[in-house]
């Protein structure tokens, strides 16, 4: 076994350990296989191993095929990128601002998130989500997040209106044309769009959440909508496609061309994300990238353009976060993992850890909306997830990973989050419970989610509470201003005027400022 194959192995152990769920690596340089081996089982409940057959849910790793749907039908005649949307898809698009197809394919459109909007509905992730649910939730928005082009901001909904483009204009659905002009040239036999949630697929891979005690749930997936996900694959056939990426067979040399450029925001400053790829530097090699993420499925795909080197990573569980192991894998064929450094902890955050009053809720203050509900049992920190609370992996002293999410808590005196290099200080907030809570209670609509919530008392405090998610606690942070779970981590800012609240707005990391108006008090 020469040493590449073992440090590779290294990064996936955790795949390797027991009856778990794991998944398919492959790594080319200039044409030729370095590594390629499959972890752990398909099916963990029949003991099906992973194999090079085995089909995986990609996720948003979907988009680029997408993106190139469309450009082959700029190719084609049919489409110009530079076009307002309304030329295709008018029926959809209820806000004022002209946005074009470019700049959905680039992130930059400034259109509300598809999932963040569909949470807020009422929609539950495990739903039978259909790619009318999607459109018709798209349909709904009369705001914009930003002025277009003014900022990056990842959302779905770009891809499943592009979806929608694809098959007005070629008349076939999205997967009948990626399987004539894709699929089936490259040769990529066991890939296609899931467009049904009830479609049966030999051979995929199912997904499994780990709890954080190394026991496994069954994750529900249960999509029909395509666009933004859906793709199903192997690596081996993802391969095929990444070749297209130095030889294009399916397209012009500019398309490829088109689909790694980032543009310029109008602020001038550069955005990172490209035609459904994000573009960086790795340490001085340029990379074109993309990631996905549905129940428990985790993908990351990387390409080295200049040293030729692609990496596939498709996996059915979300014990390893994929993109840093993208990277440590990319780190050992460019010889560079011995140069990394490791940042350490600052000094005026290193504590012994104390349970006591470390219990509570916690928000992040930076730009990015993260909260974390900590109840102490046995003496440790667990966190509140969908399956009930889950212990975090203690590291030492104070120091605590989220394995998933691959953040580090440092929980005392100064809380903070640890995400890649940074330090993010935690804000440990109390339940909402104004003096005038009566004027706060009531029920609040939006015609743009189609839903009401209802504000209530509990327990001296104020909930939001809603018919499919339940009862869910305010915490303040700021006058008016709370956060709250709703599925998704959302600040919630009253809005007042005079003496009275007349309503709220919900905004999110990928939804902003949503207007819900109140209609009823309690």
């Amino acid at each position: 076994m020469n040493s590449i194959e073992q440090k590779i192995d290294a990064i996936f152990s955790r795949w390797q350990q027991g009856t778990c769920p794991g998944g398919q690596v492959m790594v080319r340089k200039a044409g030729r296989l370095l590594y390629q081996k499959n972890f752990g089982y398909a099916n963990i409940e029949h003991a099906v191993p992973v194999k090079n057959e085995t089909v995986f849910h990609v996720a948003s790793v979907s988009k680029q095929v997408t993106v190139m749907c469309v450009l082959l039908l700029q190719e084609d005649g049919k489409l110009h990128i530079d076009d307002d949307v309304r030329a295709y898809i008018q029926d959809y698009i209820h806000f004022d601002e002209p946005v074009s197809i470019r700049q959905m394919m680039n992130n930059v459109s400034g259109i509300r998130d598809q999932w963040e909007l569909l949470g807020l509905s009422g929609v539950r992730i495990d739903d039978t989500i259909t790619q009318r649910d999607a459109l018709s939730i798209i349909r709904k928005q009369r705001q914009l997040n930003f002025e277009p082009q003014s900022q990056f901001l990842y959302s779905n909904s770009n891809f499943t209106l592009l979806a929608e483009i694809v098959e007005r204009l070629s008349g076939k659905t999205l997967n009948e044309f990626a399987s004539e002009r894709i699929f089936n040239p490259l040769g990529m036999e066991r890939s296609f769009f899931k467009d049904h949630y009830w479609k049966l697929i030999p051979d995929k891979a199912s997904s499994y959440y780990d709890n954080g005690t190394g026991q496994y749930v069954y994750n529900v997936l249960n999509y029909g909508t395509y666009g933004a996900t859906s793709l199903h694959t192997t690596a081996t056939d993802f391969l095929k496609w990444m070749d297209n990426f130095k030889n294009p067979t399916i397209c012009t040399e500019e398309t490829v061309k088109i689909m790694g450029e980032s543009p310029a925001l109008s602020d001038n400053t550069k955005s990172s994300y490209a035609g459904g790829l994000f573009a960086g530097d790795h340490k001085g090699h340029a990379y074109l990238e993309h990631g996905g993420a549905d129940a428990a499925y985790r993908s990351a795909v990387v390409r080295f353009i200049d040293d030729d080197i692609d990496i596939v990573i498709l996996s059915n569980t979300q014990i390893i976060p994929l993109k840093g192991a993208a990277f440590a894998v990319a780190d050992i064929v460019l010889g560079h993992e011995e140069r990394s450094t490791k940042v350490e902890q600052p000094k005026e955050y290193r504590e012994e850890f104390n349970h006591e009053g470390v219990e509570g809720y916690y928000f992040c203050t930076s730009a990015i909306f993260l909260a974390f509900d900590i109840r102490i049992k046995d003496g440790l920190p667990h966190l509140k997830t969908s399956y009930g609370y889950e212990p975090l992996t203690h590291v030492s002293g104070n120091h605590f990973r989220i394995e998933y999410l691959n953040l580090d808590l440092y929980l005392g005196v100064n809380s903070v989050l640890k995400s890649a290099d940074t330090f993010i200080p935690l804000k440990k907030v109390k339940p909402f419970a104004p003096a005038e809570r009566s004027n706060y209670m009531g029920t609040y609509e939006s015609s743009e989610l189609d839903t009401c919530y209802d504000v209530i008392e509990k327990d001296g405090a104020l909930y939001m509470s809603h018919s499919r998610h339940g009862e869910q606690v305010l915490y303040q942070i700021d006058d008016n201003k709370c956060v709250t779970n709703a599925p998704f981590t959302f600040v919630v800012e009253f809005i007042r005027q005079g003496d009275h609240i007349t309503g709220f707005t919900f905004t999110g990391n990928r939804v902003r400022n949503v207007m819900l108006e109140k209609v009823m008090n309690k």
